[in-house]
């Protein structure tokens, strides 16, 4: 081989393989149908077209120029045939094959080679037939063509069931448009060159030339074998928690593109990673696993490495592989990127709403991205500086449509003076709502072994009797927080298929997370109740879910809120996890006195009305909200009377199937005759011990 002469280069090495192809096709042609000539003149014409000029265009002359400077050293096609070890007989079939797809002038000729049966991609036999009728005899048989790297590679593929002679030869258009450089992708699947690098942790940024090393293929094989290159990358994160936008910077990184590929597509396709290889692409696989799944994707190829993304649950079962998990950004960068995503063109942006934002929210770059302009859209509509509740806002609609498949969102904005609670719940809410503030930050200077179990999480238990705002509590704590609340629905979550219940439940923390959305999980004590000892398959299960959720709970990054009517169907195990217990008692005077006064506004009869309603009826929360309503509904839009009252407060007592107490009837004694009159004050009637009301 003459080292001399310079090798060819794409697209010489394509122009000089492509006009082989035409001017060996009308050779055979000559020979097989020698009376017709229509379309063998079409492919010289196009030979000449392909070779720039002073190529040579005879067979001879031409084969000759491309075999002294075989092997090709530069381009996709040049480094396949490297790889492969192809010779030129092997590499002028792929170029067959690969230029059917492109030209429909050879599909014809390869048409009328195979008459009658009019087949537009070669079989076994009419390869063969003709790279023998230019090479001679013994280049290629039907067995050695199917033990060719082409075919064991899976880049070419023996279609129809038929003998093997008469098996098509096929090459996915799209690998030839790969090798031809002509293309960065294929169809189904996503080029990922939108990312942002600067939305990613700042933490994150300086290991990232450490992976792409480790990635890196340089022809080293005893790299692998000592452990200093890796297969490939499993990514672990949230949705929309950046995942993408790693794979991005690590294929920068290693001079090449990150391409989003069905896993399905990569499983039944091995060819795909030679497309990858020669496309210079990165192939990124983001298999759905749920918890306990093992995904197995066989042997990683060694030419290529592969990036594999997945949520917190699940495992890939394959030697060679690193693991990282996404962290998220720490506060001051939060701020930064806040700043930059409010920022409305404003001389002076607001610093203290990205400094608010960024405490209260434990998000992503690519969350706070979409966030911040979802947020300057909104104030834009409204003509308004961008504020926090345009952040609120937006913050109810990001990852709301994949949320409310399994939870409802709570719309309910709760204000300070809408709720009522006894103080010694007040305090304890208050305690939550700092907690929930410095969940990142708290601990900080602590010791070593608190260290050790460190989690941005935290988990609070409102237990009550029905009625007593446990569920308008949790709606107060979201609302301080500027979080939105969502109520989980058991019904979308619990399956009666084995595993499907712990696959809902993980997909809706990891959205949660993603989000850092407050959840409820009301009357929990359905989800979160006490273990048996029972042997009977359904109660194994049944325990199995329990200790599921509360592995997965404790290690929940963000704020969850449960709420039962009895804290002793709790399982004590997951009760010592809690980092709060509030109890909601029965309200007392002083706080049925503030709801009378807080659920009745502007309409009702008067504080005289109250005090004696406060006295004697020991109606909760939830009740006396029934009472006022239908209250309301009778007295329609004018005042409420102590008559309507009385209605309201006789279906309630109803309901639970107790007499309406003696002493509420002295409400018909405070109907004043005349309505247009002022009201005169009465004497406040004793207070009675609380143990005394009938």
């Amino acid at each position: 081989m003459n080292r001399s002469v310079p090798s060819l280069t794409h697209p010489a090495l394509w122009q000089s393989l492509a006009a082989l192809v035409r001017i060996g096709l009308h050779r055979f042609w000559q020979q097989a149908l020698p009376m017709d000539s229509g379309l063998p003149g079409l492919l010289l014409d196009e030979a000449r077209e392909l070779l720039p000029a002073g190529q040579p265009q005879q067979w001879e002359a031409l084969l000759d120029s491309v075999q002294r400077n075989w092997p090709p050293r530069q381009g996709a096609l040049a480094q396949l045939i490297h790889d492969q070890d192809l010779d030129l007989p092997a590499a002028l079939l792929l170029t067959l094959l690969g230029e059917v797809e492109r030209s429909h002038l050879i599909s014809l000729v390869v048409s009328e080679l195979h008459a009658p049966d009019r087949q537009p991609r070669p079989t076994v036999h009419l390869a063969c037939a003709w790279l023998e009728s230019l090479f001679g005899r013994g280049v290629i048989s039907p067995l050695s063509l199917q033990e060719s790297p082409l075919v064991t590679s899976r880049l070419v593929r023996l279609e129809s069931d038929q003998p093997l002679p008469l098996k098509t030869l096929r090459l996915q258009p799209g690998y030839w448009a790969v090798l031809l450089e002509q293309t960065r992708g294929w169809p189904q699947c996503t080029l990922l060159d939108d990312a942002k690098p600067d939305l990613l942790p700042a933490r994150l940024r300086p290991q990232l030339e450490m992976i792409a090393e480790l990635l890196r293929d340089d022809g080293d094989s005893t790299r692998e074998r000592a452990g200093l290159r890796a297969r490939g990358l499993i990514l672990r994160g949230y949705p929309n928690s950046g995942r993408r936008h790693v794979a991005h910077a690590i294929a920068k990184r290693l001079g090449c593109e990150a391409v989003l590929i069905p896993v399905e597509m990569w499983q039944q396709d091995p060819a795909l990673a030679l497309a990858c290889r020669y496309g210079r692409c990165l192939p990124v696989l983001e298999p759905t696993l749920g918890p306990g799944e093992v995904w197995r994707p066989g042997p990683l190829p060694a030419s290529v490495p592969v990036l594999i993304l997945l949520g917190s649950d699940g495992a890939v079962e394959s030697p060679g592989l690193l693991e990282l998990v996404l962290p998220l950004p720490d506060e001051s960068q939060r701020r930064r990127l806040w700043q930059t995503a409010l920022h409305d063109g404003a001389p002076n942006p607001d610093e203290t709403l990205a400094a608010h934002c960024a405490q209260h929210a434990l998000l992503s770059g690519p969350a706070i991205a979409k966030l911040g302009a979802s947020a300057l859209l909104l104030a834009r509509c409204q003509d308004a500086p961008v504020a926090f509740h345009h952040v609120i806002q937006a913050r109810r609609q990001l990852g709301a449509e994949r949320l409310r498949l399994l939870a409802q969102p709570v719309e309910s904005q709760i204000d300070p003076g809408a709720i009522v609670l006894p103080p010694l719940v007040t305090q304890e809410l208050e305690r939550l709502l700092d907690r929930a503030r410095l969940r990142e930050s708290l601990w900080e200077g602590l010791g070593t072994t608190l260290m050790q179990t460190r989690t941005s999480g935290l988990r609070a238990l409102f237990t009550g009797e029905s009625g007593t705002g446990k569920t308008l509590a949790a709606s107060y704590v979201a609302s301080r927080l500027g979080a939105p609340l969502y109520r989980v629905d058991l019904s979308a979550v619990m399956n009666k298929y084995i595993g499907e219940s712990e696959k809902n439940l993980s997909a809706l923390l990891d959205m949660a997370a993603a989000s850092d959305v407050v959840l409820l999980f009301d009357e929990a004590d359905s989800l979160f109740g006490r273990r048996t000892e029972g042997k009977e398959t359904g109660e194994r299960f049944a325990n199995m879910l329990t200790h599921f959720l509360l592995t997965r709970i404790e290690n929940h990054p963000g704020i969850v809120i449960l709420t039962s009517n009895n804290r002793e169907r709790i399982d004590a195990a997951f009760t010592r996890r809690l980092d709060l217990i509030v109890e909601f008692p029965q309200p007392g005077f002083d706080e049925r006195l503030r709801l009378w006064r807080s659920h009745l506004g502007d309409r009702g009869p008067g504080e005289e009305v109250y005090r004696l309603l406060a006295s004697y009826c020991t109606f909760a929360g939830g009740q006396l909200r029934n009472v006022v309503l239908t209250a309301a509904a009778c007295a329609g839009p004018g005042p409420i009377r102590c008559s309507h009252l009385l209605t309201g407060l006789g279906a309630e007592y109803r309901k639970i199937g107790r007499d309406l107490p003696a002493k509420l009837n002295q409400l018909t004694t405070l109907e004043p005759a005349d309505q247009a009159e002022p009201r005169r004050p009465a004497r406040e009637p004793a207070r009675l011990p609380e143990d005394t009301y009938s």
